[in-house]
């Protein structure tokens, strides 16, 4: 075995440059891991058995020798005839199975086990072949003139049984825990790896265990003689009980042995594997319960059940144990060489480069076209994911698990393969073919189609009236968000995003025109839902909490209008109209939760359905191990993700946790994702955004950064004030070429004067980074040079500025520039000082650049 260190990196080699030449069998009902699973799980407590029965064997055989007890005698040769069938008979068949069902379902992990570990497996096949000598001749050995050479066969049984586990336990544990042959390919760093000693010694504690039970189950029908049952039993019981606590031992210094992420997949940060755990615990509690009330004497009736049952918990220990540790290998085959699905990790950059489908050499498909995106999706599920999963079977169906997603989302979930969810391999691939892997998923298994068009009517809103000649007022009024996104999940969870807010400024008209305040009342009211009074601050009028929605007041299912427009009047004291105008007030609950957690819209074309709120808090039990699925109230989110928090010592804020965490699955889709989730879509129901940044070629990118810049900002402040949650966001993400400013959410936003330099024409189509230092800063807050007027009055609202396009009715957005001057432009530019100033302007007053001449 030494002499294969120096061929390894050749075989080694050969190895990686083979794994995906091997055809893929097209799994589908029972999916490649079920025929694997359920022959080595049979096998795997055979061959323990083997083991612990032959030691079994050998102390029983020592102990009639030494007791002359005929009765052991007979009850050994009962017990070494049903050994001799299950060990020989279903334990070679399974033994030749698993080699049958690895080399079809996992070809590459075999290929690469008989490369590294030849002449071991060599001298490992040994061992069953002095197994079956040993055994065979111990059964013809009968009679008393036999039992020293009995003893003698018995304890050579045990010894190559033993050493054919020490070997094969190399093997094994190296699969989880390949330690430094990933660099070495030495035999010898293999084979002793650092879970193979704790592997081996939990492995002999449990074959003792197993042959305790299996003796337990032949003592009940051994001897008629009741006292005889009973002193069997009572022997047969400790070998059940005593080995349980090494086992356990052994167990905990098996998964300390592993890396920290083993072990917490191991431990149950997988849901499947959490079921593991719980069996384990369950199993090994009913071994022992089992054994001691054999050894306390149960009469033979209750004892028969009682003995079965022990050996079923048994059964279920050992393979809760193996499929923990099976587990624990996730997203791996080998750790840290081969992916669970055969792929080789030092490929993955090339298959992402070149494509899985030019590179797998069986693949039937070479190159994605439009006529075999079908096809080509299905072959590389079977290349990527018919490994673990079925096709309407029972391993890890994956028709079930792909129900919820759009076609948008199952792609997003496949680019945060192996980030987020570190227990699947990444998805290698080009874009095109995560598409038609995504498109196979969702439109080919689950039939997905995508929702109806929206019916938008456009409709015309009068104009505010108002005449140049005689109007003493000008009344601006504008809302603070071009759109107020409004989670409708209120049953379930609130994101807490509030309400929208309302601006308004009262100009008295002259050669120098004065904002008005005093001794004035202004008030909005919108047609079918509620109004209110807008309070005096500074020289404006403001209301923080314009509850408005989309909905029409005839009922939520009877129709959307994200745009409903609010009629703002003001009074003088003796109640007198002094101006009036119109502004609408948008809001949406177009929020795309549902793409990637599944469910419909709530309400034809928007809303959060309860399904779709239910699976948010469920992902969020999932990953961050909370509870919320099951709170009898409506989950607050800002009662734990605070965004004004300071200091370390807390969650993330709600921006930089929920644009952090989806910025790992929707990395490299630019402004498409951010449709994905806010009312922004150009094909949309809301379509959000309106303004002349969007006819100039613009999109959310070139403000906001594209979703993974946007996160990196918000979490880079937070990492600097010490919060722990940031810094596996930002390593996930990863470095971009974006040069970083940390910004805090609702507070830190793109500056227009960043492209309109010196409020000119813009200079660059690139302000993310550029952010403004407080809330006075901001474009809803900000004032003009006059410290009188805000931007906004002029300018109308963010994403939503004059001359603004609104799908539903196209000046709907232009309501007021079109009263006063006639035109859908900045109120006042383009030589119309004259909507406030009673007299031509010859100088800029408001900033520079108004264009007044």
């Amino acid at each position: 075995m030494g002499g294969q260190d120096s061929g390894r990196e050749n075989a080694a080699g050969r190895d990686v440059g083979r794994a995906m030449d091997y055809p893929i069998l097209h799994w589908t009902f029972f999916g490649g891991g079920l025929l694997i699973a359920l022959t080595a799980t049979i096998h795997v407590f055979i061959s323990h058995f083997a083991v612990g029965g032959g030691l079994f064997l050998a102390v029983l055989e020592t102990r009639a020798r030494r007791l002359r007890e005929p009765s052991y005698e007979e009850w050994l040769r009962r017990f070494a005839r049903f050994f001799l069938v299950l060990t020989m008979v279903v334990g070679g068949l399974t033994g030749v199975g698993i080699w049958f069902s690895i080399s079809i379902a996992a070809p590459g992990a075999t290929s690469t086990l008989i490369h590294a570990f030849v002449l071991g497996w060599a001298t490992e096949w040994v061992f069953p072949l002095g197994e079956i000598i040993a055994l065979v001749a111990y059964m013809r050995a009968q009679g008393p003139e036999n039992a020293r050479k009995r003893l003698m066969l018995a304890w050579l049984y045990f010894a190559c049984a033993f050493a054919s586990l020490a070997i094969v336990q190399g093997f094994l544990s190296f699969m989880l825990t390949p330690g430094a042959w990933l660099t070495t390919h030495s035999f010898w760093d293999g084979f002793f790896n650092p879970t193979y000693w704790p592997g081996l010694v939990f492995r002999a504690a449990m074959c003792a265990v197993l042959a305790g039970t299996f003796a337990l189950i032949v003592a009940q029908y051994a001897s008629s003689d009741e006292g005889e049952r009973k002193a069997l039993s009572r022997f047969c019981s400790w070998w059940a009980i005593l080995p349980m606590p090494v086992a356990v031992a052994a167990g905990w210094w098996h998964f300390e042995a592993m890396a920290p992420a083993q072990r917490a997949l191991a431990l149950g940060i997988s849901p499947e594997v959490a079921f593991g755990l719980r069996l384990f615990r369950g199993a090994l509690l009913a071994v022992m319960g089992g054994g001691v009330m054999l050894g306390a004497g149960l009469s033979r009736k209750p004892a028969k059940a009682v003995a079965v049952a022990a050996l079923a918990a048994s059964f279920l220990f050992i393979a809760s144990f193996e499929y923990m540790r099976e587990a624990a290998r996730r997203p791996y085959v080998i750790t840290g060489y081969l992916f669970s699905n055969g792929i080789p990790v030092e490929r993955a950059g090339e298959i992402n480069a070149k494509g899985i489908l030019t590179l797998a050499r069986w693949s039937g498909v070479k190159s994605i076209e439009d006529a075999n995106r079908k096809e080509a999706g299905r072959e590389i599920y079977y290349l990527e994911c018919s490994s673990c999963h079925s096709l309407g079977g029972p391993m890890l169906d994956m028709k079930p698990r792909a129900a919820k997603y759009s076609p948008a989302g199952m792609e997003a979930l496949l680019t945060g393969l192996g980030k987020i969810s570190v227990y699947m391999p990444p998805f290698l691939g080009t874009k095109d073919e995560k598409k038609a892997l995504a498109s196979y998923l969702t439109e080919t298994l689950n039939g997905w189609k995508p929702d109806p068009a929206p019916v938008i009517t456009q409709t015309e809103e009068a104009l505010p009236a108002f005449d140049p000649a005689t109007s003493e007022y000008v009344l601006t009024a504008v809302a603070d968000m071009g759109i107020n996104m409004l989670p409708d999940a209120q049953g379930k969870w609130t994101m807490g995003i509030g309400s929208q807010g309302l601006t308004a400024h009262l100009v008295k008209r002259g050669e120098s025109p004065e904002l008005v305040t005093k001794d004035v009342s202004v008030a909005y009211a919108v047609e079918g839902q509620a109004g209110g009074n807008l309070n005096v601050s500074g020289q404006a009028f403001r209301a923080d909490r314009v509850a408005v929605s989309p909905y029409p007041q005839a009922g939520e299912a009877n129709g959307f209008n994200p745009y409903p427009v609010a009629v703002v009047t003001a009074k003088d004291a003796s109640g007198t109209v002094l101006a009036q105008t119109k502004v609408v007030l948008p809001v949406s609950t177009e929020m795309g939760c549902k793409n990637c957690h599944g469910g419909s819209w709530k309400h034809g074309v928007a809303g959060i359905a309860d399904a779709t709120a239910m699976d948010v808090l469920a992902a969020h039990d999932r990953l961050s191990k909370t509870n919320l699925s099951q709170s009898k109230e409506p989950v607050d989110c800002r009662s734990c993700h605070k965004d004004g928090a300071t200091g370390g010592n807390r969650p993330l804020n709600l921006s930089a946790a929920i644009h952090g965490l989806h910025a790992v699955y929707l990395a490299g889709q630019g402004a498409r994702s951010c449709n994905m989730c806010h009312p922004t879509s150009p094909t949309g129901a809301t379509r959000a955004f309106r303004d002349p940044h969007q006819a100039a070629g613009l999109d959310c990118t070139n403000c906001h950064g594209t979703i993974e810049d946007h996160a990196l900002s918000l979490l880079t402040r937070e990492d600097a004030q010490g919060v722990a949650a940031a810094k596996p966001l930002l390593a996930l993400i990863g470095k971009r070429d974006t040069a970083l400013v940390a910004r805090a959410p609702w507070v830190n936003e793109p500056k227009c004067v960043t492209c309109h330099v010196n409020y000119g024409s813009p200079q660059n189509d690139q302000a993310y980074g550029h952010w403004t230092k407080d809330a006075g800063e901001l474009f809803s807050a900000q004032k003009d040079e006059m410290d009188a007027l805000t931007c906004a009055a002029c300018h109308g609202a963010a994403h939503a500025l004059y001359p603004a396009q609104n799908p539903y009715g196209k000046d709907r957005d232009n309501l007021q520039p079109l009263a006063y001057q006639k035109l859908p432009a900045t109120l006042g530019g383009k030589k119309n000082c004259a909507v406030c100033h009673t007299k031509d302007m010859d100088s800029a007053a408001h900033h520079a650049g108004m264009g007044i001449k």
